[in-house]
């Protein structure tokens, strides 16, 4: 089969249709990256197919549909609430332009940076310290192998995560900060057990594009008197508790008195 980079594929070993596009050929192996799934895999060429045009519309209309159903209810009163900040770190720059573009639609602050996912542990207290951020959303890619659960060498990215949160949690606690980590398939409980408030993903299940930044978006939104209603940003997430969980957790916005 001929194919080249950029080029929308599918990995025949899916459960479910999900579209990539081709980064990398080399020899019989390519590296393939989820459009709008958080996921990167290197697989064979003989494991991908040319994805079909109504495939990819199919996706595409899925993509905007979650956009239009989580900027719908985003209208509130501006000058009556100061909203939390956000710093968003992602591995992928068009997933985190995306994600940025969902910030500004609902009307809240967000800063981003494109970072390596294997970059993050050693440049993230440079960017909390200068940017003092009430919420940061940690995710890019990852994959798990199927290969043990609890080791964390199974994980594409997940351990550079963990050692990301582990960092922040060197210089802001839970109470100054809220945490939301993790991709495709990302080791939940070693995300939480970090540090993390919010993290994907509990069945082991892809995530999408916009899902980290949904939960932020919530957390920005709540009261800092009030505990997050995780079910509330869930209703938006295609997979819900599949894909995304946390621990209690206060959220950042405050009323102008």
């Amino acid at each position: 089969m001929l194919v080249k980079e950029n080029d929308k594929v599918v990995y025949l070993d899916d459960s479910k249709i999900v579209i990539y596009y081709i980064k990398n050929i080399f020899g019989e192996n390519v590296e393939i990256l989820g459009v709008y799934y958080r996921i990167h895999r290197i697989v064979l060429l003989s494991k991908i197919r040319l994805a079909t045009l109504e495939e990819i519309e199919t996706e595409e209309k899925c993509a905007n549909n979650y956009y239009i159903n989580i900027t719908k209810d985003g209208a509130r009163e501006k000058k009556r609430y100061i909203l939390g900040r956000v710093l968003h770190i992602d591995g992928d720059k068009s997933y985190l332009d995306r994600c940025l573009e969902l910030y500004e639609k609902v009307g809240v602050k967000a800063e981003g940076v494109c970072v390596k996912e294997n970059e993050m542990p050693n440049k993230i207290e440079s960017y909390i310290l200068q940017l003092n951020p009430d919420i940061v959303v940690i995710t890019g890619h990852d994959l798990y192998n199927q290969k043990g659960i609890k080791e964390l060498d199974n994980y594409t990215n997940t351990k550079y995560f963990v050692e990301t949160i582990k960092k922040i949690r060197n210089v802001k606690s839970s109470y100054d900060c809220c945490v939301i980590a993790g991709a495709c398939q990302s080791n939940f409980e070693a995300l939480i057990a970090s540090g993390a408030d919010f993290a994907s993903s509990p069945k082991r299940i892809n995530v999408h594009t916009f899902d980290p930044a949904i939960i932020a978006i919530k957390v920005a939104t709540t009261s800092f008197l009030k505990i997050i209603n995780l079910n509330e940003a869930l209703k938006y997430i295609e997979n819900g508790r599949s894909a995304f969980g946390g621990v209690e957790s206060l959220g950042k916005m405050k009323l102008m008195l």
